[in-house]
């Protein structure tokens, strides 16, 4: 009994986290798209480094499958942005 609510548990939460990660991911690759399209786009010096920097780094995390760690240059991208 005991295993049959723990194997219930632990199916919820894996598909739970994958469902997080597949989330994270599509979030990732449209944060590549936005940055590649505002690259095209005219921006003061600072943001386009700021913007090549951030694009450089999120398609490493990209590649390395670290998704969190994509968002948050995509959000360094999207704070950039808004100066």
């Amino acid at each position: 009994m005991l295993r049959s609510v723990l194997l219930a548990v632990m199916s919820a939460v894996l598909m739970s986290t994958t469902a997080a990660m597949a989330d994270d991911k599509s979030d990732c690759q449209k944060g590549v798209a936005m940055i590649k399209a505002e690259l095209k786009k005219k921006h003061p010096e600072p943001v386009l480094a700021t913007l090549r920097s951030a694009l450089s780094d999120a398609e490493l995390e990209e590649v390395e499958g670290d998704w969190s760690d994509c968002m948050k240059y995509i959000k360094t991208a999207r704070a950039a942005l808004k100066k």
